[in-house]
């Protein structure tokens, strides 16, 4: 895997030069097989992009187990939480002397920023190239059944917590429950869901106004769930739940709500067909008083990198541009499987998706991209801490307090040890409902 390969044919032609790029396994990805098609038909550089598709549960594990025995891909994504650690392993390439600033020109100042701190010694690996938002689903047939109007779907904790327990009841024998957390899939079913819609409460696991880590507003979300689990109100079995069986069982019309990423309703599109009506709305808040107290937040994704030491650098770096290219995120965010980053795209009607739904999974202005945090591989082990005190019955406080102290011991030993300046990541002025400043 990863060795592009060049060979000559019986009539001295070149034969094509091998380069293989790794996407998840998802239904969308029949869009960047397309697109993939396309290119390979058409580029003049004699280059043949060879798709590996890796199941979406299994992807950063995969990924890390290839890049670790150096058969990793030429050309790959790598998720947000993993890069820094990718580029302390050795295994990106730097990109610097491949770009200049003609192609930062397209792209927003908060993802060129993003850009620039993943930069080591000036050196430069990867850009967003497209964003990922957070919106409750729910079935309005269900929410009628119970008695509930299905236009006013749950604007606080207490609501979901409150409708999900009257569709349970409502359905009880049916097999249709009022809620569904999927956190077999601990970062994609739990923690980036929790975290991004929290934030429309003004609640974010980094505090930027003190330069600390806090998961203590975490614990209204926690409980609530918790709670739920409890009293018969979410979907049995979450604990080894994956998101494709919630969604399939959304289809099948047995669960009343469920957070979605902006991807879901080309799953729904493509491959689960929702046998009853449903609806999209912005994420419940802890509370009344603390609905739109800061912006839902936005998950930088697209993070797509060239593997340090291909046997093909030029031509692995001209697939790696390709996947910036208006021609293939166009292709991508036409067929609703991403929503473009670079300014201008959007709006434009020659790839504005018209899946259902979709429109309402479009960035707003009560959606936001968040300021880098400092630890970022560190960081990611805090979904053991969610799943002990959601799953494993761990007091709420007790789990949320020892992650904050492991957090925060490291974030010190951070700031020591590189001589980071921690007031890169202070602000005393942050505001949580413009968190990139007015």
């Amino acid at each position: 895997m990863g060795q592009g390969n060049e060979a000559v044919t019986d009539h001295g032609q070149s034969a094509k030069i091998h380069i293989q790029y790794a996407q998840m396994s998802v239904t969308s990805v029949k869009f960047v097989e397309e697109a993939i098609h396309r290119f390979n038909e058409t580029n003049q550089d004699n280059i043949y992009i060879d798709l590996l598709k890796i199941p979406r549960d299994r992807y950063t594990e995969t990924l890390n187990m290839l890049n670790a025995s150096g058969k990793g891909p030429d050309v790959y994504e790598v998720s947000k939480e993993w890069l820094t650690s990718y580029i302390y392993k050795g295994w990106v390439e730097d990109l610097s002397a491949y770009v200049d600033e003609s192609f930062f020109k397209p792209f927003p100042k908060w993802a060129v920023e993003f850009a620039k701190n993943s930069r080591n010694k000036d050196k430069f690996y990867t850009i967003p190239s497209n964003q990922i938002t957070y919106r409750l689903i729910y079935n309005k047939d269900l929410f009628r059944k119970a008695g509930l109007n299905p236009e006013s779907p749950p604007t606080t904790l207490d609501q979901v917590k409150k409708y999900a327990t009257i569709i349970s009841e409502a359905e009880k024998g049916a097999r249709k429950y009022g809620f569904a957390l999927p956190i077999g899939e601990e970062w994609g079913g739990l923690v980036q869901p929790m975290e991004a819609t929290s934030a429309y409460s003004g609640v974010y696991f980094y505090n930027f106004q003190r330069g600390t880590y806090d998961l203590a507003g975490f614990k209204p979300w926690l409980t609530t769930y918790k709670s739920m689990e409890e009293n018969g109100a979410l979907f049995p079995g979450m604990g080894a739940m994956k998101d494709d069986l919630a969604t399939a069982q959304f289809a099948e019309g047995n669960i009343g709500m469920m957070y979605a990423a902006s991807w879901k309703p080309t799953l729904f599109a493509e491959q689960y067909p929702p046998k009853n009506e449903w609806g999209v709305a912005m994420p419940p808040a802890t509370s009344e008083t603390t609905i739109g107290q800061g912006a839902v937040a936005i998950h930088a994704a697209g993070l797509n990198v060239v593997k340090s030491g291909t046997a093909h650098l030029q031509e692995a770096v001209k697939v790696w541009k390709y996947l910036y290219s208006v021609d293939y995120i166009g292709k991508l965010y036409q067929g609703g499987s991403l929503i473009p980053v670079m300014d201008g795209m959007l709006d434009n009607p020659l790839y504005k998706p018209t899946i259902a739904h979709f429109s309402e999974f479009l960035p707003g202005s009560k959606d936001s991209i968040y300021p880098n945090t400092p630890l970022n591989m560190d960081e990611w082990a805090r979904s053991k801490a969610y799943i002990s005190a959601i799953v494993d019955g761990k007091s709420i406080d007790e789990a949320l307090e020892a992650e904050n102290n492991r957090l925060n011991t490291l974030l010190n030993g951070f700031f020591t040890t590189f001589g980071v300046n921690k007031s890169d990541y202070t602000n005393s002025y942050f505001d949580p409902q413009h968190p990139l400043g007015k």
